[in-house]
């Protein structure tokens, strides 16, 4: 039985697949298997997954649409592995990303994740995230910092299985920041461990799920709501709150984002 499930969903990516499939089956560590979950794809993802030709790559074809969160959920449901990791269809992995994260864990066995930088790169940007001044703990008990920013992103992860289980998968309500509000709830539970380095490229596309304005205000507000008791007892509440609105104002957006918070928040 194989260490690790790699799982990554995808929709309509047919043509995008080869770089970001590859960047695994080329990994230095190979005790793994790489499960693709297609979200209902229209394409012709099924005959692309196919050509391959690889054994461990498992194909998974779900009926109806669920999201990126919900089609990662599903994957871990199929997965059979002590360890579970994800990539997206459009990412590359750094070819010793799995080797060095499954070292720290065997290292640090107290852990329930570990994660790294990442390497974005957009048609306006180049950059390292998150960058040596970045505010915040990158490693540790991450609760409180989580639930005001993300610096964890979703193809940089490696955990145990059964702690995704026990911190209850993404939410599939989300259809934006399923990754960072997942990752709140693991924080609650888990520590969480980090790996100083880039470990992925993280490739931002036009209209990407990254770069659609209103997706994002909409999924953030929902946080806040989902997590207003966390945040009060914390003191976070009133800061995070400012934060998303000077976000909205700086965009020229406020008033639709203070519309959509309070519907949120009455709920």
């Amino acid at each position: 039985m194989s260490k690790v499930s790699v799982i990554i969903p995808t929709y309509n990516r047919a043509d995008k697949l080869e770089y970001s499939v590859r960047s695994v089956l080329d990994q230095t560590y190979d005790d793994f298997k790489l499960i693709i979950v297609d979200d209902a794809s229209s394409d012709n993802t099924e005959e692309a997954v196919k050509s391959f030709g690889d054994e461990r790559v498992i194909y998974h074809r779900l009926e109806k649409n669920r999201g990126a969160g919900g089609a990662r959920n599903e994957g871990v449901k199929i997965a059979d592995t002590e360890y579970i990791a994800f990539q997206d269809s459009d990412d590359k992995w750094h070819p010793d990303k799995l080797e060095r994260q499954m070292k720290y864990m065997e290292e640090n066995p107290d852990a329930g994740m570990v994660y790294g930088r990442f390497h974005v790169i957009s048609p306006t940007q180049d950059y390292i995230f998150p960058h040596d001044g970045v505010e915040g703990e990158l490693e540790g008990e991450l609760y409180p910092w989580l639930l005001r920013r993300n610096t964890v992103g979703t193809p940089t992860m490696l955990m145990k299985k059964a702690c995704f289980e026990e911190a209850g998968g993404f939410d599939e309500s989300l259809r934006c920041l399923e990754d960072w509000e997942f990752v709140i709830r693991f924080s609650e539970k888990f520590r969480i461990g980090f790996i100083d380095d880039a470990l992925i490229d993280n490739l931002i596309s036009e209209g990407s799920v990254s770069t659609n304005l209103a997706a994002y205000f909409e999924a953030r507000c929902k946080m806040i709501a989902i997590h207003k008791a966390k945040l009060m007892e914390l003191g976070l509440f009133d800061s995070v709150v400012m934060d998303v609105f000077g976000r909205a104002e700086r965009s020229g957006i406020l008033p639709q984002v203070q519309k959509m918070l309070m519907a949120s928040l009455s709920l």
